[in-house]
């Protein structure tokens, strides 16, 4: 297979463990790592990416998993999830601080002034619940599972030491989304989902590293996009989770020229992606950081950004509005006149990775 690797990026979120413990009517506890080694803490942390021939895009993550003491646990049974596509709930993606997570049995989660019946949540979704400020309590963080839906949802795994929280922010979604599909017109189906390398979860570390490799293969018109990670253990359930944008690719636009005519002029640029197989794809449905933009000359041109859109529409394309200067005609001593200024101006974009907003 043939393997190219792009750039490596770490992002960590290492969570602590809290020792809270459920009521007494919940089953006893049980770890979910080795015998004699205290889970203590996850963290989920991108190494790079690669394109596949067969496969397409793969980027390469981790789970790192210690103990009490700081020393990394080997053997441990886990499982990663992912939302690609987002159900949106009060016309947002993420929803900030507002879920609540119920410590009955079955497990339940609500939102207040939501009703889920009343969403396009489904049965079979996944629910991540995020990391945010003062919850980062590793029993309710991580993927879950939804597995029934009413004005609030039933979640089907356990977690013998959850305790009831309120304030919680979280993601509801599945693998797959339409890109380019706005206002009704034809788009494009994407997918991305979890491989384990070596096939089970159980069996994943071997060496005492405490790392649990993971990837997420994904089709290349999803490079730039945004997808959020959930990974938590088996027996006693404890989970952890981000938000990362999906690497590995290159990204270009296409040199576009206006008059330099003294007025705003528009001009619609086509950004693309270059999964690194000699394809392209339409960079389709981001908004695109506007100082990645270069507009030259500096003296008779500069980007509007007010008047610009740079969110790329099905086609992968922004429309610039570029502040023209308009060339100066000066009238010397002698009676004769000079024109300066350029004819034209030219607008490129230096895109990469941090070109490219997160979603959410």
């Amino acid at each position: 297979m043939k393997r190219k690797i792009i750039y490596s990026f770490i992002f960590a979120a290492s969570l602590l463990l809290l020792t809270a413990c459920g009521s007494d009517s919940k089953p006893d506890r049980e770890d979910g790592g080795v015998p004699g080694q205290e889970l203590t803490s996850l963290s989920i942390v991108y190494e790079s990416s690669e394109y596949d021939e067969l496969k397409g895009m793969i980027g390469h993550y981790h789970v790192h998993a210690v103990d009490e003491n700081a020393k990394p646990i080997s053997g441990l049974a886990l499982d990663v999830s992912l939302v690609n596509g987002v159900k949106e709930i009060r016309n947002q993606k993420m929803q900030n601080a507002t879920g609540n997570i119920q410590s009955s049995e079955p497990i339940s989660f609500y939102d207040d002034g939501v009703n889920f019946l009343q969403t396009d949540v489904a049965v079979g979704d996944t629910l991540i619940i995020v990391p945010s400020a003062g919850k980062t309590g590793v029993y309710y963080l991580g993927d879950w599972k939804i597995g029934g839906i009413d004005t609030a949802l039933t979640l089907r795994e356990n977690s013998f030491s959850l305790e009831t929280t309120e304030g919680l922010t979280y993601i509801v979604g599945n693998d797959e989304r339409l890109l380019g599909g706005d206002g009704g017109s034809r788009g494009t189906l994407a997918v991305a989902h979890i491989e384990f390398p070596d096939n089970t979860t159980d069996e994943l570390t071997t060496d005492g590293a405490g790392f649990i490799y993971f990837d997420v293969v994904f089709d290349p018109i999803l490079a730039g996009h945004t997808i959020t990670l959930g990974a938590h253990t088996y027996g006693n359930r404890i989970g952890t989770a981000m938000v990362a944008s999906l690497r590995g690719a290159e990204f270009a636009g296409s040199t576009v020229t206006v008059p330099n005519s003294g007025s705003i002029e528009y001009a619609a640029m086509t950004l693309s992606i270059d999964p690194g197989n000699g394809g392209t794809e339409h960079l389709i449905d981001v908004d695109i950081v506007p100082s990645s933009f270069v507009v030259e000359p500096l003296e008779s041109c500069s980007l509007n950004n007010e008047k610009s859109d740079f969110h790329t529409d099905g086609g992968g394309r922004v429309l610039l509005a570029i502040n023209t200067q308009g060339k100066v005609e000066t009238i010397e001593d002698d009676n004769s006149t000079t024109i300066s200024g350029a004819d034209e101006c030219t607008v490129t974009w230096n895109g990469d990775a941090t070109s490219i907003y997160l979603e959410y």
